[in-house]
């Protein structure tokens, strides 16, 4: 997160939470502030406790941690407020970040047991208003902030609709369905009226994990190896987080479960103004985490194996599918544009910079040799980039 003159991060060492900020002219540290966990929830090794993004309305920051809960400094770096958060389960960790929306920071904590969407007083951090919401949701989005004629709004995704709600008090205003399935990129708005969303479905419910045959899924039935990590993680889950809670899991709640994410993996344009109802919907090669980009007409999504594709923005057509030559890895880290290019990076620490459009080019790719996990950040011509050990800026 950028201001004028800094740059915001979060950061995790040890069992301290930080944010620091960086002066954005030199790298230097400006102050470095931490608060102590109160927890360690279980996460995906790709995940850690400092996933989520700060926030800042160019004076004060606002950091969420899924192992703390809020706090707040402002920009000498002087605690405002700290509010902690009960715990939600999550199957792979906290990953949604602040928004800030009309003086009211508003926070997405969905999860198994419980799910909600609170907003908190950016003045001194107290829970305003809470707003319950279907639990057993697989979403890790961050909300989108926008306006309608009733004035800002913050718009949040689940596995089945998109709702805009007031900041003041969290009144559902307005909402729109959405195919069935999990999120883990964040929605974004293509014209104020319009929101492209991507699900990941599970197509087919999985058979039934029962390897002794007695009719239930139990303790001898889920992995220990710890080469199943995924596997022992989502069936721990589902068996202590939903149907009954027994650390059992029956046929009847194996399915149930999955019937809340099944269908066909998509990425889709819906409007939330006037002319409401999908719009169009892309099923073919779907990515999972980056959240897609719109530039110029095109909504371009970015899938492992670097492949990238450029959907036209208004009918969802396919305009040009290909592979990223010379950085065809694994992406964590969102496409960013600015003057006809797009900037994206690999896990591998490969940014290939692309010439935009309908019939897109990769014009080079450079290498940071450091991995990276982190979208880029643009600002006042720089290109600033987070990799697992470094900060960078390039420009002129």
């Amino acid at each position: 997160m950028l201001t004028r003159k800094r740059i915001l991060l979060t950061a995790e060492s040890d069992d301290l939470l930080k944010v620091i900020s960086v002066d954005r002219a030199t790298g230097k540290t400006a102050w470095e502030r931490s608060v102590k966990r109160l927890r360690n929830e279980f996460k995906n090794p790709l995940n850690d406790g400092a996933s989520s993004s700060a926030v800042t309305d160019g004076a004060n920051v606002y950091g969420f941690f899924g192992d703390f809960g809020l706090i707040s400094f402002d920009e000498s770096g002087r605690e405002r407020w700290r509010t902690p958060i009960e715990a939600r389960s999550s199957l792979w960790g906290a990953a949604t970040s602040p928004v800030l929306v009309d003086g009211t920071v508003v926070l997405l904590l969905d999860g198994f047991a419980r799910s909600s969407i609170v907003g908190f007083d950016a003045r001194t951090g107290n829970r305003k208003w809470e707003i319950e919401r279907p639990p057993f949701r697989l979403n890790y989005t961050t909300p989108l902030t926008g306006s309608s004629g009733a004035g800002c709004e913050a718009l949040a995704v689940s596995p089945d609709e998109i709702t805009a709600y007031n900041p003041a008090n969290g009144e559902r205003r307005r909402s729109e369905k959405l195919p069935p399935g999990n999120m883990i990129g964040s929605p974004i708005f293509t014209d104020p009226d319009t929101v492209i969303a991507m699900i990941y479905s599970a197509e087919q419910v999985p058979p039934f994990p029962d390897r002794d045959s007695d009719g239930v899924v139990t303790a001898a039935d889920i992995p220990t190896d710890p080469k199943d990590w995924q596997v022992t993680r989502t069936l721990r889950m589902i068996a202590d987080e939903s149907g009954d809670r027994d650390g059992k899991i029956t046929s009847a709640e194996w399915t149930h479960f999955w019937r809340n994410y099944q269908g066909t993996p998509s990425i889709v344009a819906t409007g939330i103004g006037e002319r409401r109802g999908l719009k169009w919907s892309y099923t073919k090669g779907v990515a999972r985490v980056p959240t897609p980009l719109h530039y110029r007409d095109i909504v371009y999504q970015l899938n492992n194996g670097g492949i990238l594709t450029a959907l036209d923005s208004r009918t969802g057509a396919a305009r040009k599918v290909g592979r990223l030559e010379g950085a065809i890895d694994n992406y964590y880290a969102s496409p960013v544009a600015a003057d006809g290019h797009i900037y994206l990076v690999s896990e591998s620490g490969k940014a290939p910079v692309v010439q935009a459009g309908p019939d897109w080019i990769v014009k080079t790719v450079n290498d940071l040799d450091e991995p990276c996990y982190a979208t880029p950040a643009l600002s006042g011509g720089r290109l600033f980039l987070r990799t697992t050990r470094s900060l960078c800026c390039f420009g002129r």
